[in-house]
Parts: C-alpha cells; structure tokens; sequence
C-alpha cells in the first residue's frame, strides 16, 4: 500500500505546473513553509495563518481508491471491526453533545458503519447519515440504521437538521469549504455542527513529532490546531459554542494494534506492555487522550 502512495503522490506532483498550486483552504495564501516529509508527502505550513497541509494535494480519485481499498483490507477495515470500542466512543460523544442540542433530527456525515447513529438513535432522537464508503454503508443498514452512500457533494437532504455531527472528517477534505457552506445551509436555525479533528499543537502531537499517528498521508490532508479550526468556522457563520479534548474509549489491546499500523516504530517500544499486561485490563475499555478536538458551533 504505502508503494502505491509514494507513487501516486510523485505522479501528482510531477503533473502539477508551478502556478497550479492551490491557495491555502483558510485564508487563501500560496506561500508555504516545508515542515517535513512523510510517506511521498511534503507537510507545509501557509506563511500567513498557519494551517498546515499536504503538498501536493492529493486528487479525489487517489482518495476514494484508498478510502475503499482500506475498508476492505485495509487499517479501516480494522477500525469497522473494533465495534466494542467504537460504539463505547460514540456512546460517550452522544452523552457530551446532546444536552447542548435543541431538539430536532440529527445527521452524521460520514457516518462509517453506524456505531454514532445507533448511539444516538438510541437516546430517542431521529437520526440518518451518510458515508463514501458502500462497504461502510451496508454495514449500517444491517443495524437497521438510516444510511445513504453519498459524497458530501452529491447528498441533498430532504429536511433540516438541529445537529449535524461530522467526526474524524474535516482533515480528510482537500478543501474544506465546500463542505462547511453545505453544512451550514443543512442546519436548522440554532442548530448545532460539532466535529472532530486531530490537533497539531497537542501534547501528543509535539512529542511525537512527524510521527505523530494523524499525521497520516494521503487521507488526513489539512492539520487543525484551536486557532485554525476556529477560523475556518467562523469563515461560513459558525460560532463556537465549546471546544475542548476529545478523547477516545480505547483497549489497550486496540491501542497497540492501531500503533502497530499507524506507528511500528513506536509499537515497536511499548508492545510490551501486551506481554507483561494481564488479559482482562487489556481488554478494559478506558477513556484515552489522543490528541483530538472536539468543536460545537452554533448556525
């Protein structure tokens, strides 16, 4: 896989003209300062308002290829079965966000196999979602769960909504903008956008450095930090209401298998810990910080 991605990003870059360079997704800039390089991937953050991103860009077609080739066999793939620890998370991000919602149905972009939906079905509250990936999307109609395959660009909602919910999602964009002016016209008046994205000036971010587990190419392609995300909401009539860590309801056992996909190097120092750990702690579900925000704007 990671063959394929070094080729497809010099492919992409090769192809670019230097005057084809996108403007930066925030505030339009086209200087940018190279921070490192990962995976084929030059990281670079705009001279003008810090946000960082991807260089080059990766195409949509790159993308979708990869998103469905992962949810069958690949780190995806590992995320969809981990459904103890996905609905354990999704539990607890309903149980933050919905006292800060007025009441009305909700929708869950990007809405995976449906772990957030059912948790929120579950709360009594009407719900639906939709996803890119079809493979996702069968999985959570067989929870019995609303669930459309869509990209952002071609779902129109047949109503509007008092919360739209988009985890794990926006630093997955080329540009963001699009999706966040068609966000905001979803939303009821009052109606509440919260989302998820990794942070860049988190403490596991700065430690970690370049191999920090989000800094994932090609499918995490802006990086957010408090100030940016802001911003970029504000941009589209977004106020934020909270915004604070979001941590995940992880195993021990699920933290090392995702380390060893994401961060060998690092797995490869602390995997002792599923040898010397016994059994039943390592299986225990526990609230994690994983250097993450989570943001609730208000429309």
């Amino acid at each position: 896989m990671h063959d394929n991605l070094f080729e497809s990003a010099d492919s992409i870059r090769a192809r670019r003209r230097p005057d084809q360079q996108a403007p930066c997704a925030l505030c339009g800039g086209r200087s940018f300062t190279r921070l490192f390089h990962k995976q084929g991937y030059d990281f670079t953050r705009c001279a003008d308002c810090a946000l960082v991103r991807l260089d080059p860009l990766p195409t949509p077609e790159l993308l979708a290829e990869v998103y469905e080739r992962s949810y069958r066999e690949g780190l995806y793939a590992m995320f969809a079965k981990a459904d103890d620890v996905r609905v354990a998370t999704a539990h607890a991000r309903a149980a933050a966000i919905a006292p800060n919602v007025p009441a009305g149905p909700w929708l869950d972009v990007g809405c995976s196999t449906g772990a957030f939906l059912q948790a929120v079905v579950e709360r009594g509250i009407d719900a639906e979602g939709f996803d890119l990936s079809a493979v996702a999307v069968e999985a959570a109609r067989a929870r019995g769960l609303r669930a459309t395959q869509s990209a952002v660009d071609d779902f129109t909602p047949g109503r509007r909504f008092a919360c739209i919910t988009a985890f794990d999602l926006v630093e997955h964009l080329i540009d963001p903008n699009p999706f966040l002016a068609r966000v905001r016209d979803w939303l009821a008046p009052g109606g509440r956008l919260a989302l998820t994205v990794p942070d860049i000036r988190s403490a596991q971010a700065r430690i970690m450095g370049r191999h920090w587990y989000y800094y994932a190419p090609p499918v995490h392609v802006n990086y957010f930090d408090r100030d940016t995300i802001v911003r970029l909401l504000a941009r589209h009539g977004l106020a934020t209401v909270s915004i604070g860590g979001a941590p995940k309801v992880m195993t021990i056992d699920y933290v090392l298998q995702s380390l060893a996909a994401f961060n060998p190097l690092l797995h490869r120092g602390v995997r002792v810990l599923g040898h010397v750990t016994p059994a039943s702690l390592r299986r225990r579900p526990l609230r994690i910080p994983v250097g993450e925000l989570l943001v609730l704007a208000s429309a």
